[in-house]
This record gives structure tokens, sequence and C-alpha cells, in this order.
């Protein structure tokens, strides 16, 4: 896999320096970040943006270890040939119209299998997005280059999914709302030869990946997978697409995608530790939340200490953990005494910790401050939920940076549930994403990532997984 990431050299068949086509945001995004040759590949033209065109691929030069396909379907298999002739290793087919639209997609796109299979060349989709790296500042891909434009937020997480726009919109929004960091993404379509299997092996040794997350429509093969997943020490979220019958015929009709019994599937899930997620964005922010507590107490049970301005917020997160078999944790004796220094005497502090009383009478720096600290010693607290509201004094005052290294230091993971004003809260979610810890927008979306890291350690506590061969498509 190592040449479609890190390539010394780069096709790009079908490029255009029109700037209202795909060919030409290929191009751009590659100027943007890539530091290796860039060859467009156009008979029509002699130069795009400053860089000289060839007629066909058997005219680039070295090194060219990558070929980026963006022409009608029809002339990939052709284009696909002359690639092999050249030498080149990989090819990343980010054209549609594939087996996703029948009998004369399958076609082309079998053809272009037996071109794999005859010259050894392997095959990235097709009807794909290819792939954002962005920590490397490597986007294969035909997305927006507005990608750039909010300045691309790195992260632990790495994704791997069975789509094409889905990647790229998502992407933009997770940076540009500070959700999620992002190390990797990677849109692999109709999977006709590279699929998640070969991926998620290499963001499994990859050292700037932390957590995986997936979207998948099938599974190719489920034997390796689900063995992967087992051998994994890095956690894995999956979002499965076509659960439902008429969900699987959109699969069908998406990526070709059998979808399977998902009653069997799930259990596997289960048996092999994998995490199961129900929409995209839980999909992303549950991978955040193990990417940045990997290796939490084996130990640990589910425990919480909620601290909130909002006694609604407290007692929605009660709900919703009990839910997830999550508790509130008993605090001590010795922890409610300490809390006392920053209530007024009429207010007795309980768990949830409701500190706008003590907000009131002690300023929120100090109250939040002080009740972080008191949490962090009480031996009966595996985790702490902190609600909070930015774009007011009170976030203003709030010392992020000193509270996370308290948590941090007393081996409690912290979890932050924001809201405020747009900008602020943006601002906001940067500092926290930089002191590493989780933030979230909705309360159930926090205590599901509270749940999967309380259940999820490095060494991944699993049931034995019992082979039987069996074929998960």
């Amino acid at each position: 896999m190592e040449y479609f990431f890190n390539p010394k050299g780069i096709a790009v068949i079908g490029a255009t320096p029109n700037i209202n086509k795909v060919g030409y945001s290929i191009i751009k995004n590659l100027l943007m970040g890539y530091r290796g040759l860039i060859y467009p590949v156009n008979p029509g033209y002699t130069e795009i943006e400053g860089l000289s065109c060839y007629p066909s691929v058997l005219n680039v030069p070295d090194p060219v270890d990558l070929a980026i396909i963006f022409v009608p379907a029809p002339k990939v298999p052709n284009l696909v040939r002359q690639c092999a002739k050249r030498g080149i290793k990989g090819v990343m087919i980010q054209s549609a119209g594939f087996a996703e639209v029948g009998r004369e997609g399958e076609a082309l796109q079998e053809e272009i299998v037996c071109v794999a299979r005859e010259t050894g060349i392997r095959i990235w989709g097709p009807n794909c997005m290819g792939i954002v790296d962005v920590v490397h500042k490597h986007v294969f891909s035909f997305v927006s280059p507005t990608i750039w434009e909010e300045g691309m937020l790195e992260g632990k997480v790495s994704l791997i999914v069975q789509s094409g726009l889905l990647s790229a919109g998502f992407l933009i929004d997770l940076m540009s709302h500070t959700t999620a960091g992002i190390s990797k993404a990677c849109s692999i379509g109709n999977k006709a030869d590279v699929d998640e299997c070969d991926l998620l092996e290499y963001l499994m040794k990859d050292p700037l990946t932390t957590a995986i997350g997936l979207y998948i429509e099938s599974i190719c093969d489920g034997p390796r997978f689900f063995s992967l997943c087992k051998a994994s020490e890095k956690p894995v979220v999956v979002l499965k697409g076509g659960k439902s019958e008429k969900g699987a015929e959109a699969a069908m009709s998406h990526t070709a995608s059998m979808a399977g019994n998902f009653d069997i599937i799930r259990g596997a899930f289960k048996q092999v530790g994998i995490v199961e997620a129900s929409d995209f964005h839980e999909m992303a922010e549950i991978a955040k939340a193990l990417a940045m507590y990997p290796h939490v107490n084996q130990n640990a049970g589910g425990r919480i200490a909620i601290i909130t301005f909002s006694g609604a917020a407290g007692i929605v997160s009660t709900d919703l953990m009990t839910r997830r078999g999550l508790r509130l944790a008993e605090l001590s004796a010795e922890t409610l005494e300490s809390l006392k220094v920053v209530y007024p005497e009429w207010m007795p502090p309980t768990n949830p910790i409701d500190l706008w009383p003590a907000i009131e009478r002690s300023g929120s720096q100090r109250a939040y401050g002080e009740s972080v600290k008191a949490v962090c010693r009480d031996p009966g607290v595996d985790a702490i939920l902190m609600h909070l509201f930015v774009g007011g004094v009170v976030s203003r005052q709030l010392d992020l940076a000193y509270i996370a290294e308290m948590a941090r230091k007393a081996h409690k993971p912290l979890f932050l549930c924001a809201l405020g004003r747009r900008e602020e809260l943006r601002r906001f979610n940067t500092k926290a994403h930089e002191v590493g810890v989780p933030t979230f927008r909705e309360i159930g979306r926090a205590i599901e990532g509270i749940a999967a890291v309380l259940s999820t350690s490095s060494s991944k506590r699993r049931g034995k997984y019992k082979n039987k061969r069996q074929q998960f498509s």
C-alpha cells in the first residue's frame, strides 16, 4: 500500500486546466500539498498549471508509481493496461460508471480486475474519492480544493469509507467544525481490488493512526477482516450500511455491494471487539475519543462524575448513562467536603455536581478547578463528564489546559460536552483538541464516547472469535 500513500511521482490521467472540471481539482489539490513529481496526462494540452502535460501515460518520465484516473469508464481498462506496461505499481480509478450502474459497468470492472490479475498492478476504486492524508498534506482526490481553506485539523483517527462524496463532504464538515482531527481518510468505492482489509492492515501498522473508523456496505473477506480486527491493538469503530432490506438495495446501486445478514455480522462485531456506530458523526466521534484515550486502565469501571452548569444537562446525562450501562459515581465524604469550599452554605454538593451556585459564589475558574481536583482524588470515580457553555465569562475564565492536566495525572479520562456561540465554540474545540480532551456537542454522543473508552482498552478485552470460515458479504 505504500505507493498509494507515499508515491514518488503521480500521473493524473484526465487532467485539465478547466477549473470547473474534476481533472483540475485533482491537479490543484496535489499542487497544494504533495511534494513529489506531478505529471498531467491529456493529449489536448502541453501544459497545465505550469506543469508539462503528456499525451499518454507511456510518455511520462520516471519516477512514477501511482496513476490517478478520471476519464469516462469505457476508456479506463485500456488506460490501466498502459499503466501496467509503463511499470506503474498502482492506479486509483476515481471515475464512476462501473459495477454500481449495471451489467455494462460490471463488465468494465471485471475487465480491469483481469488486467490486475494478469499484470500484478494494484487497483484502488473505481468510483471513489481516493486519499486525504491530513498529516502529510497529501490530497490525492478530486475533493473540492475548499478543503484547504479552513486549515486541516490533524488527529490520530484514520477512516476507511466505502463512499466518495461522503468522505469529501464529511471531512470538510469534521474539520471546519473542529469535530474531530483526522490522520488519513481513504475512500475505496467499489473496491474491485484494494479493499477494507488491505487498508485496515496498513493502518494497524501506521504510527500516525491510533484509532480506525470504517463505513462499509459489505465485507469482501469476512475471515480476514474479523481476524485483523481481533488482532488489532488499535480500536476499530464500524458503521455498517445496508442493515435493512431497503438499505441493502440502496447499497447495491451505490457501490454494487451485497449487504448481507446484519444479525450475523453484528454478532461477529461483538466477538472481535469492534465498536458499532449508528451514524457518521458518531463513528468519527467515538473514534476520536478512543484515539485520545488509547490506554485506559483495563480495570476501569463505569462510575462517572458529572460536572455541569445546568441541572437539566446532568439529569439527561444520567438517564443516557444508565442506558449504556454506566452509572453515577458515589462521591466519598472527603470529596463532598472538598466541594463545599466553592459552594454557598445553603446548597450541599451531590453528583451530578451542579456548579452554577458555586460559579456565582466562587467564579468559574475556581468552581470548575476545585470540582475537577476533588473528583480526580476520589477512587470511586472512573471518568469525568464536564458540561460547559462557551461564549461567556465562564468559558473565558476557564483554564482548560490546567484541568486537562489534572485529569491526565489522575488517570481519569475527561470528556467535554460544550455548547455556545459558533466562533468561540470553534476556538474552544480547537484548544480542547490541542490539550487532548474530546469535545462533543450532544450529550448522547458524549455518553457513547465514554462507554466506548471505558469498555475498550489497549489490550482490547474480547471474547474469543471462533472462525468457521463463514463469508460475510
